[in-house]
């Protein structure tokens, strides 16, 4: 699942201060953090500086997007970040062993949302965190992000959320056009 813009639309950290974004998460120092899209423009380095004594898994389709990941990382010194290629864009073949998932820009960027939702809460373990970051679906001032027609409305983000068993710590509007949603995933009841 790549998140590289694909119109002439900002990236998240134009629009976004990502240290605001941290702060709504319940995140730990040593957390082990996945990152769906890790392209350099999105979290993924911002959380692993946050996160220096556990690490960041940053997934993506794209091999050039994780190679200009990698060529960052090593820049800024950075050795908890794991670039992992997503085989035929698909997370559910994916084994994580992760307290959190960021989901940035990508349900807008798939043919499923549906299934890339359910497929990245079976991937959250009891107790575990989400992220959904996306565009409104309704007309903005100033909108310049991707077509109407494929994005997903947050509503729909909660109802899915409710059918995984997840129960919302927030949600945000950023600015006009984007919302941002945390959700933690119930921990299973013992008998």
């Amino acid at each position: 699942m790549t998140t590289r813009p694909t119109a002439s639309w900002h990236t998240f950290n134009d629009q976004i201060d990502p240290h605001a974004i941290i702060s709504l998460l319940p995140i730990h120092r040593s957390q082990h953090v996945a990152v769906l899209g890790g392209s350099v423009e999105g979290l993924t380095i911002p959380i692993a500086k946050y996160v220096y004594d556990g690490n960041v898994i940053a997934l993506d389709s794209d091999q050039s997007i994780l190679d200009e990941l990698e060529t960052e990382v090593n820049h800024l010194h950075l050795t908890n970040v794991v670039p992992q290629l997503l085989a035929n864009d698909d997370i559910e073949g994916t084994e994580l062993d992760t307290d959190g998932i960021v989901v940035i820009d990508a349900l807008h960027n798939t043919r499923s949302p549906a299934r890339l939702f359910s497929s990245v809460a079976k991937l959250l373990p009891g107790g575990g965190w989400l992220l959904i970051a996306d565009w409104f679906s309704t007309n903005a001032r100033g909108d310049n992000g991707p077509a109407k027609s494929k994005r997903v409305d947050p509503s729909r983000v909660e109802r899915w959320a409710a059918e995984h068993d997840m129960t919302p710590i927030t949600r945000r509007t950023l600015g006009v056009q984007r919302y941002v949603h945390v959700y933690r995933k119930r921990r299973a009841r013992s008998n």
